[in-house]
């Protein structure tokens, strides 16, 4: 690999890890700067306190961290001056963390966390992978468009890795705000409106019901008039169930909708089995090959919605995620010229 490429993809991975790592461990203590922390905080003692909680004893926890209680004891006792307080507090079957003590045990793990991922990059660097993009995508993304498109771009770049989350449009955002991801995929929601985007694919909503049901006559129509049937939802924040319910609500209707479900292909079986009709894009509902259902195109103007791909700024991306990027929205480009 060139030298200027290999020092690229550190720095690009040096800019990733560290605002995680540094936020786990600034908040650990307010009286300290997370700087100041991070250069006194010593890793491997972290490691070693997390092993005490969880053993919920120094010696057995020294015995597995092959070292002297002693010397075991003398570590935590330097960590709690670095911390500013008592981590561990004595019982009569060994010991526990103090309120403090608990606090940074849950920050370490994210830590330690961190420093493991950073290994494994290093590691896969060594072995010739040149980047790495962190994609956050709606299932409605990963469903219907990123397995192709994912397959070729891992063809024509096999040194690139992607990483990829599937969540709500809302914590694709969330993501992308906290830097856990450098790139989200999803439709459009109040909480991406303060990061940029670029157009990725545009997506039909339809009307999923059994080839029996007394709706499936029908080649179009609008959702209210599926009111008066039962009706499975999407748990969780999904932008799509948020939007039928706001279409019951402006119809002074409730949703007859008796099960929710965590994913589209769940809602298919549902469907299928005659506990309800559901809305989905065609796209996934093609994808999912269910021929004993039926979808109907519904004729509402937010049933055909754009997913963009998002990002708190596409300059500053790192190399293989603007090339990523630029690959995706060439395919937007292309499908717009056909």
């Amino acid at each position: 690999m060139p030298r200027n490429a290999a020092a690229r993809f550190l720095l690009d991975l040096a800019v990733h890890l560290a605002p995680s790592i540094e936020r786990q461990a600034e908040e650990v203590s307010s009286l300290l700067s997370s700087r100041s922390f991070l250069r006194q905080l010593d890793l491997g003692t972290l490691d070693l306190f997390v092993l005490i909680c969880e053993s919920g004893s120094i010696a057995r926890a020294a015995e597995r961290g092959q070292l002297a209680a002693s010397a075991l004891s003398k570590r935590i006792s330097e960590l709690e001056h670095v911390i500013g307080a008592q981590l561990l507090e004595r019982h009569a079957r060994g010991v526990r963390p103090t309120f403090i003590g608990e606090q940074l045990v849950q920050h370490a793990h994210g830590i330690l966390d961190g420093v493991e991922r950073l290994r494994g990059d290093l590691t896969e660097f060594s072995h010739g992978v040149q980047g790495r993009v962190r994609l956050c995508a709606s299932a409605s993304a990963v469903e219907q468009f990123l397995p192709s498109d994912l397959a070729v771009f891992t063809h024509s770049n096999p040194d690139i890795r992607i990483d990829l989350h599937q969540c709500s449009s809302r914590a694709v955002a969330h993501s992308v705000f906290q830097r856990e991801a450098e790139l989200g995929i999803c439709g459009s929601c109040d909480e991406v409106a303060a990061l940029q985007s670029r157009a990725y694919r545009t997506e039909r909503l339809v009307l999923v019901m059994p080839e029996s049901h007394p709706l499936a006559c029908m080649r179009k129509l609008s959702y209210v008039q599926s009111l008066d049937y039962e009706q499975i939802g999407l748990r969780g924040s999904s932008t799509v169930q948020a939007t039928l319910n706001s279409v019951a609500r402006q119809q002074r209707r409730s949703l007859r909708q008796r099960i929710e479900v965590d994913s589209l292909s769940a809602m298919c079986r549902m469907i299928e089995c005659g506990m309800g009709i559901g809305v989905m894009p065609l796209g996934a509902f093609q994808a999912l090959g269910e021929r004993c259902l039926h979808a109907v195109e519904l004729t509402d103007p937010w049933a055909i919605r754009a997913l963009n791909i998002y990002a708190l700024d596409f300059k500053t991306l790192s190399a293989p995620a603007q090339h990523f990027v630029e690959r995706l929205t060439m395919v937007e480009r292309s499908g717009s010229n056909a």
